[in-house]
């Protein structure tokens, strides 16, 4: 929280010396903050927060891209004669512990077109999906797996400049 503090506390001081303290204002103050807490991490013991605010923009920008390429996939299956639909129900082992992280990773898989998450094991280490349009149950659970490392990414940041996002690296 620290992090987060700092760039308010820089937000709000922004905002009182342009001498109006309205959101535009507060607005570039925090993103005036937020340079100054990127360009000098170490500096202002901030390494965590910015890596974590990094985490969030790639899962933000993973979470858009597959949600337009799902809805097109689905949007082409309902305009076919005969869909290749391939509706299966996999098994996906989880890393997640906490139930808020694996609820979260239960919505967004939930959010995107033509995957369900159905429910956890009783243990809550096994995460039971449907999915259609996947006709092999590996990518399926691939694609799940995806989603649960960019969580983790966010939940356990690296705060390391050149640490690699989950897709091209390992989580």
């Amino acid at each position: 929280m620290r992090g987060l503090t700092l760039n308010l506390l820089l937000a709000v001081v922004w905002a009182l010396l342009a001498g109006r303290l309205g959101t535009r204002e507060l607005l570039i103050g925090f993103l005036v903050g937020l340079l100054v807490l990127t360009l000098f991490p170490r500096a202002l013991g901030t390494e965590l927060y910015i890596a974590r605010l990094r985490a969030v923009g790639r899962f933000v920008w993973f979470f858009l891209r597959e949600l337009t390429v799902a809805n097109v996939q689905v949007a082409s299956f309902a305009l076919r004669r005969h869909p290749p639909l391939s509706p299966l129900i996999v098994a996906v082992p989880l890393r997640l512990t906490s139930e808020a992280s694996q609820t979260m990773l239960a919505a967004t898989i939930t959010l995107m077109p033509g995957t369900v998450a159905m429910g956890f094991n009783p243990e809550r280490t096994v995460m039971y999906a449907h999915a259609i349009g996947i006709p092999d149950p590996d990518d399926a659970r691939e694609s799940i797996l995806k989603v649960e490392r960019y969580l983790l990414d966010i939940l356990h940041p690296i705060p390391d400049p050149d640490h690699l996002p989950p897709e091209e690296g390992t989580a």
